[in-house]
C-alpha cells in the first residue's frame, strides 16, 4: 500500500483522473433515483485518494477549468435570464429570489447558530442548495481574505467536506420535497394538478404539434372526385388538422412544381407527407397508391434553430401551426429551452432563445428555418477565441474594486467571468454571426471544467478531513449535516408557500419552479415521474436561469458575511 501511494504522489495526474474515473463509478450507484451524482461521487473519490496520496497539484490548473465552468455556465443560460426579464416571467423571477434569498439567510443563520467558520458555511451553501458553482466562488473569496495562509488552508478544505457531507440531501430532499411533502403542504394531487395546467394552457387554441409527430410519405394516382380539378392549396387546406402537404406532382412524364394554386387533374401522380393517422385514409379522399420508389424518394432534412424572430415571440405552437407559409410541410421533433426539452404541445408558447428541432423535405424546412432564426451550419466549430477573450475580459473585470465605506468591492474573478459569459450567451441569441459554441461543446466544457476543478479540490482536501474528524469529532460533522438540511427544506417551503399563496401558481407550476430554483434537473426528473406530464418544465427554466446566477454569486457573499460576522 505504501508503495502504491509512493506512486501516486509521484504521478498527480494519475490522481486526478483515476478521481474522476472512481467519481463516475459512485455517481451510477442509484437508490429509486437518488444518489450521490457524478460531482460529489468525485469529490469523495478526490478526498478519499488525497488522503491516501497526498498529491501536489498546481492551484492554477482548478481555477482554469473552474473559469472554462463558470463562463460556460453563463453562455448557456444567458438567453434565457434576460429573455426572463419581462413582465410575464415576474412571478418565477420572484419565487426563484424567494429561495434564493432564504437559502442565503438560512446559511447565515446555521453558521451563527452552530459557530461554522466561512469554509464550512460556503460547503453548506453548496451542498445544501445543490449548486456546485457556489463553491467555487466561495473558495475564490476565501483566497482573497485577509488572513494567513495556513486558516487559508484550513478553510478551504472545510467547504468541499462540508459540500461533500450535506449534497446527498440536498439532492434527495428536494425530490422528497417535490413529489411528497410539497404536494402534502398543498393538499394537491399532482397528477390532477398537471392535467388541470394542461387543459388550462390549451383553451380553445388550434391544434399544433401533438407530442408524438410521426408522419410519412405516400404517394397516390388521383382519381377520387375530391380531389380531380382542386388546387393544391385547397387538398393541404382540407388536411390541415394532419399537416398535409403536397411534395410532388407528375404529370405524363413531367414533374411539375406544387405550386399552391396548381389545379389536380385525373391520373396525376402525386407524393403528399402527412402524419400517420392521416395516411390510412388519403387512398380515399386522393385515389389509390402506387408503387413508384423513385417519384417517393425526397430527401429530408433536419435542423436546428434558435428562434430570433420577434414575430414568432409569444406565439402558441398551434398558432404557428395553422401558419401555412411558414409551417407547411414541416415537423417538429423536439424543443429545448435553456438544456431542458419542453413539452410540443399546442398550448406551449414560443420564446426567444428556444432551440427548435424540425424535419421535412429541404426546401420546406429552408424556408421555415428563415422565418424562425439562425441556423448554425457548422455544428461542429467552436469560436475559442471568442471563448478565451472572454474569459480574459472576466479577470481583467475582476481586478476592478471600488471603495464603499473604506471597504474595497467589486465582483472578483468568479463573478465578472460569469456576468460575461452571460452578456456573451445573450449577445449570440441577439446577433449569432460570432462567438459559436455548440450546445454539445457547452455541455462538454461545463462537465470537464466542473469535474476536473471538483477532483483539484477533493484531493487537496483529503488531508485536512482527516485533521478535521479528529479535532472535531463525529457530532460536529452532523451538526454540518442537519444545517444542510435545514439549508434544502427551509427554501422550498417558503419559495412554494409564496408561489402558492402571493402568486396562485398551479401546484404542478410551484414544484417544477422549486425545481429550477434550486437548479437540481433530478428534481425536475422526479417531478415528471410523480406527476405523468412535463407541463412543470416551464416553470423551471427561468428559475433555473435566475438561481444559477444568484446562487453562484452567493459563494462570495456567504464568505463575506460568516467572515464579518466571527470577527
Amino acid at each position: 500500500m505504501e508503495a502504491l501511494a509512493a506512486v501516486l504522489h509521484k504521478y498527480p495526474e494519475l490522481c486526478l483522473f483515476l478521481s474522476i474515473v472512481l467519481g463516475h463509478v459512485i455517481g451510477h450507484f442509484h437508490v429509486k433515483g437518488v444518489g450521490f451524482g457524478n460531482v460529489v461521487g468525485t469529490l469523495l473519490a478526490g478526498i478519499v485518494i488525497g488522503i491516501f496520496a497526498k498529491p501536489e497539484l498546481p492551484e492554477l490548473l482548478r481555477w482554469c477549468f473552474f473559469y472554462l465552468f463558470l463562463f460556460s455556465i453563463g453562455y448557456s443560460v444567458g438567453p434565457q435570464f434576460f429573455g426572463s426579464l419581462k413582465k410575464t416571467a415576474l412571478p418565477q423571477i420572484a419565487v426563484s429570489l424567494t429561495v434564493c434569498v432564504t437559502g442565503l439567510a438560512t446559511v447565515i443563520a446555521t453558521a451563527v447558530l452552530f459557530k461554522f467558520d466561512e469554509g464550512i458555511a460556503v460547503g453548506i451553501l453548496s451542498g445544501g442548495m445543490t449548486q456546485s458553482a457556489s463553491l467555487g466562488t466561495g473558495l475564490n473569496a476565501i483566497a482573497e481574505l485577509p488572513v494567513s495562509e495556513e486558516v487559508k488552508a484550513t478553510l478551504s478544505a472545510h467547504a468541499p467536506l462540508a459540500d461533500a457531507i450535506t449534497y446527498g440531501f440536498g439532492d434527495l430532499g428536494l425530490i422528497l420535497f417535490l413529489t411528497w411533502l410539497g404536494p402534502l403542504l398543498m393538499k394537491a394531487d399532482l397528477r390532477k394538478e398537471a392535467k388541470v395546467m394542461e387543459a388550462k394552457l390549451a383553451g380553445d387554441r388550434p391544434s399544433g404539434e401533438r407530442a408524438n409527430p410521426q408522419f410519412g410519405f405516400r404517394a397516390h394516382r388521383v382519381e377520387a372526385a375530391g380531389a380531380v380539378g382542386h388546387s393544391v392549396a385547397e387538398l393541404e387546406e382540407r388536411f390541415a388538422e394532419g399537416r398535409l402537404s403536397v411534395q410532388r406532382l407528375r404529370r405524363g412524364e413531367r414533374l411539375l412544381e406544387a405550386a399552391p394554386d396548381l389545379r389536380l387533374e385525373r391520373g396525376d401522380l402525386v407524393v403528399v407527407i402527412a402524419r400517420r393517422g392521416l395516411l390510412l385514409s388519403t387512398a380515399e379522399q386522393l385515389g389509390p397508391e402506387v408503387d413508384d420508389p423513385e417519384l417517393i424518394a425526397i430527401p429530408l432534412k433536419t435542423v436546428s434553430v434558435v428562434i430570433t424572430n420577434k414575430e414568432l415571440i409569444g406565439r402558441t405552437l398551434g398558432e404557428l401551426a395553422a401558419d401555412r407559409a411558414m409551417a407547411r410541410g414541416v415537423y417538429l421533433q423536439s424543443i429545448h429551452r435553456g438544456e431542458e426539452e419542453i413539452p410540443r404541445e399546442p398550448w406551449t408558447v414560443i420564446e426567444r432563445g428556444d432551440m427548435v428541432k424540425m424535419t421535412g423535405s429541404p426546401a420546406d424546412v429552408d424556408r421555415a428555418a428563415a422565418i424562425c432564426g439562425f441556423v448554425e451550419r457548422d455544428l461542429a466549430r467552436t469560436d475559442l477565441a471568442f471563448l478565451a477573450a472572454g474569459i480574459c475580459l472576466g479577470v481583467v473585470f475582476g481586478m476592478l474594486k471600488f471603495n464603499v465605506g473604506g471597504a474595497a468591492l467589486g465582483l472578483g474573478t468568479s463573478g465578472s467571468i460569469l456576468v460575461v459569459g452571460l452578456l456573451a450567451g445573450w449577445a449570440r441569441s441577439r446577433y449569432p454571426v460570432f462567438g459559436a459554441i455548440p450546445v454539445a461543446a457547452q455541455r462538454l466544457l461545463m462537465d470537464i471544467g466542473l469535474i476536473v476543478f471538483i477532483a483539484v479540490i477533493g484531493l487537496h482536501a483529503g488531508p485536512h478531513a482527516v485533521a478535521a474528524y479528529q479535532k472535531s469529532g463525529g457530532a460536529y460533522f452532523a451538526s454540518i449535516f442537519f444545517a444542510g438540511a435545514v439549508v434544502t427544506v427551509l427554501p422550498l417551503a417558503v419559495g412554494a408557500l409564496v408561489a402558492r399563496k402571493v402568486f396562485g401558481m398551479n401546484p404542478i407550476m410551484v414544484m417544477g419552479a422549486m425545481a429550477g430554483a434550486q437548479t437540481c434537473t433530478p428534481g425536475l426528473n422526479a417531478l415528471r415521474e410523480a406527476s405523468g406530464s412535463n407541463v412543470g418544465a416551464l416553470a423551471y427554466t427561468v428559475p433555473y436561469a435566475v438561481s444559477n446566477i444568484v446562487l453562484t454569486i452567493w459563494g462570495p457573499v456567504v464568505v463575506a458575511v460568516v467572515h464579518a460576522i466571527r470577527n
